[in-house]
């Protein structure tokens, strides 16, 4: 599937589905529609998992969201496939139309609020397109060395191209006080990241979710990690990386610690072993 349904009674039940699982504000469409590109340059990362969870908070935020799976590794678009058979239509996720992105995404405007792009994790073209037809763009990482020294060439890309871009440390240690996202954070600093200030941590929560699939956010409502992702959520739209995507739920963020104003001068960050991180 590649396109938004124009039926009439398709609309009413995306949008009726949408109101009883997220809320009775759901889909008070605003007329602007925001285009966020979900970017990676290392498969492992989480970053399909962040598209398919940012697409959940785009619902409770009462927004219609559609999910363009662009990734060889389709898994936003199977398990799309497996929430419609569950009777859970939303939200939409199509795949990559071949016949061109900047078109596919045009198509959607007047029909939704939001749309999140999965990228392939490599150098392709398809990443340009899509942050070419962005407003902002988001890059996951997990706080290891090899991910780390992938994030430099997607922020160079986002920046090539001027898109408000944030970074988000994803699969940390539940145990925020861990070295390794501290080091993280400073090698993030160095190339001038913004990054966001709440780390999310590795869990069980997110393939027991998906083996159902759900996020944790539906899953376990109560849960850390539905915590977190609804401060990710917040920060997004205070940076303006979703612009345009208002909501009032649970939005709380911690304030960005003050490492976080300026990136340092020297790029070279040691790991607690003595060993570097990166050299930028």
């Amino acid at each position: 599937m590649t396109g938004w349904p124009t039926d009439l009674l398709a609309f009413m039940l995306f949008d009726q589905t949408t109101s009883t699982r997220y809320g009775l504000s759901a889909h008070r469409h605003g007329g602007h529609m925001v285009v966020v590109t979900i970017l990676a340059r290392k498969g492992g990362t989480g970053k399909s998992t962040a598209t398919r969870c940012l697409a959940i908070e785009s619902l409770k935020a009462g927004k219609r969201v559609v999910v363009i799976d662009a990734d060889p590794q389709p898994t936003c678009y199977r398990w799309g496939q497996r929430r419609a058979a569950a009777g859970i239509p939303v939200p939409l996720i199509v795949e990559a139309n071949p016949a061109g992105l900047q078109a596919q995404v045009e198509s959607y405007r007047g029909r939704v609020d939001i749309v999140l792009i999965d990228t392939p994790p490599t150098a392709t073209p398809v990443v340009n397109t899509a942050l070419d037809v962005s407003h902002g763009a988001i890059v996951v990482t997990r706080p290891n060395p090899e991910d780390l020294e992938s994030v430099q060439e997607s922020l160079r890309v986002a920046s090539a191209q001027q898109r408000r871009t944030g970074v988000v440390l994803w699969q940390t240690p539940p145990d925020k006080r861990v070295r390794a996202v501290t080091l993280a954070r400073e090698a993030l600093d160095a190339m001038g990241a913004r990054v966001c200030p709440t780390a999310i941590s590795a869990s069980v929560s997110y393939p027991y979710a998906y083996a159902e699939a759900m996020t944790p956010q539906e899953r376990e409502p109560e849960s850390r990690a539905r915590a977190e992702l609804a401060e990710l959520w917040g920060w997004l739209q205070r940076e303006g990386i979703v612009a345009e995507v208002a909501s009032s739920y649970d939005v709380v963020a911690t304030t960005p610690p003050d490492h976080m104003a300026a990136a340092p001068d020297v790029a070279k960050v040691k790991r607690s072993s003595g060993k570097k991180v990166i050299a930028a």
